[in-house]
């Protein structure tokens, strides 16, 4: 009752909901009272204030991710086999987590699940071969120019000849600036130059001090920018019903989409999370989950991972685990430990590419997945955090970023569960260093007691 009580208090939350209602109502009222369909002209203007916030959004996202990766990557260098440990266990649940996205969207499809010819907006044929497509992600992990990053991607482009009888290996090459953040050359970059300031020791604290400022300041405008959602889902919806024709078929496969996330939380959260500390750790790692009751209903309550810390570190103290250990992976994976939120935005950029009726490969697929999770690295905890990034990998990949209006209607409520799976991994992940810390202590024997133990074989 108290979690149901803490949401109400939340005014955004509260306000997310009557904007969300409202912009359903004044979009049907304006549909079915006009005599003849809205222009193109008059449906911008009707979401003209959404599209202000929109571009708010992008605009604080670039430093938003930069400078949360370099602060939470700082402290890396000094944490030794701990942080090394960490690593490994967020690459594993990462890696989980893209392929588990992958086989959800590719097997019930839920943008394309019900889908009528109205609803389709548009389809693209591009000629590419899957090595390029390969090539041109390594060649994106290392941006040539950190500026041009923030602004275009590289695009292997193949020249379509006269003769269509020559076989597409044989087709001319050539390459683009195609426009769209290059969201993994600007991530690489930031864990590196992040890594770099941990390693410079005392000569890195002034730098280091710069980007967690920087990242706390950005956060506090994301948090005031947040506060206008209301306002402009309202719009951004009503212009959204006034654009589409089948806007019932839309919402029919929005709850497909809402189930379909969560399938994801429940097999990543209940089933995969679980067996990977089991197969680590040979204990239940229900016992660790059942005793994390008051940071799930802080999860629960405030949808944001940061404001959990305190809360998550107690429970799992009480646990048994040593402070050294909960105090450095709690903060850290609160940061880059985006299960939850990772699953959400790939699963919900295929469902919009879906929407609108693009045929990508499975490669394409998966490497808009990859984007997807590299890009939660900065999320940073933020409440709402989740379709903040989702527009920046839709403006990735070309996608209109308006379409986010659909999923931010439900995003209040989705977001408290992916904030509740992602306490799941920090916890149980957090469980896995200690057994291992554990291991590597009882090994280590110091050298007088070794001394003792071979003259004491000597005698016998």
């Amino acid at each position: 009752m108290n979690v149901f009580r803490n949401i109400l208090k939340q005014k955004v939350i509260v306000g997310t909901i009557i904007g969300v209602c409202a912009g359903i109502i004044v979009g049907f009222i304006l549909k079915t009272t006009t005599s003849q369909p809205w222009s193109e002209r008059n449906i911008m203007y009707l979401k003209f204030p959404g599209e202000l916030f929109m571009r708010l959004v992008n605009c604080l996202i670039l430093p938003l991710v930069t400078s949360s990766i370099v602060s939470a990557t700082c402290n890396l260098q000094k944490s030794g086999h701990i942080g090394l440990m960490a690593l490994y266990y967020y690459a594993t649940t990462t890696t989980l987590g893209i392929i588990l996205s992958v086989i959800l969207v590719q097997t019930i499809k839920p943008g394309e699940l019900l889908k009528t010819e109205n609803v389709v907006s548009h389809n693209t044929t591009k000629y590419f071969m899957t090595v390029d497509t390969t090539l041109d992600l390594l060649r994106n992990l290392i941006p040539e120019n950190i500026i041009n990053a923030c602004l275009n991607q590289y695009q292997t482009v193949l020249k379509n000849p006269e003769n269509e009888s020559i076989p597409i290996h044989m087709w001319e090459i050539d390459h683009t600036n195609s426009p769209g953040t290059n969201v993994l050359g600007l991530v690489i970059f930031s864990l590196t130059l992040g890594l770099a300031i941990g390693n410079l020791g005392v000569k890195g604290e002034p730098l280091k001090n710069f980007f967690h400022s920087l990242s706390e300041a950005v956060m506090k405008i994301m948090s005031w920018v947040i506060m206008i959602v209301p306002v402009s889902v309202l719009f951004l919806i009503s212009a959204k019903i006034m654009e589409v024709e089948d806007f019932s078929g839309i919402m029919k496969r929005l709850g497909i989409y809402v189930l379909t996330v969560f399938s994801g939380l429940i097999i990543q959260g209940f089933i995969l999370l679980p067996l990977v500390y089991y197969i680590c750790t040979r204990k239940s790692p229900y016992k660790v989950m059942l005793k994390l009751g008051p940071a799930f209903a802080t999860a629960f309550g405030t949808s944001s991972s940061t404001a959990t810390v305190p809360v998550t570190i107690s429970c799992l103290e009480r646990i048994g685990i040593p402070s050294k250990i909960t105090k450095f992976i709690v903060p850290i994976g609160a940061t880059i430990n985006m299960d939850g939120i990772a699953l959400y935005e790939s699963v919900g950029a295929i469902f919009i590419i879906q929407l609108h009726g693009l045929n990508f490969s499975l490669f394409r697929i998966i490497i808009i997945s990859i984007t997807c999770t590299v890009s939660c690295i900065g999320a940073a905890g933020l409440p709402s955090g989740g379709y903040v990034m989702l527009i920046m990998v839709l403006n990735s990949v070309g996608i209109p970023a308006e379409d986010v209006s659909l999923i931010i209607a439900i995003d209040w409520f989705v977001d408290r569960f992916r904030t509740t799976m992602n306490i799941i991994a920090d916890a149980l992940g957090a469980g896995i260093i200690a057994h291992y810390d554990e291991k590597n202590e009882q090994n280590f024997i110091p050298e007088e007691i070794r001394l003792t133990s071979r003259i004491a074989d000597v005698i016998r």
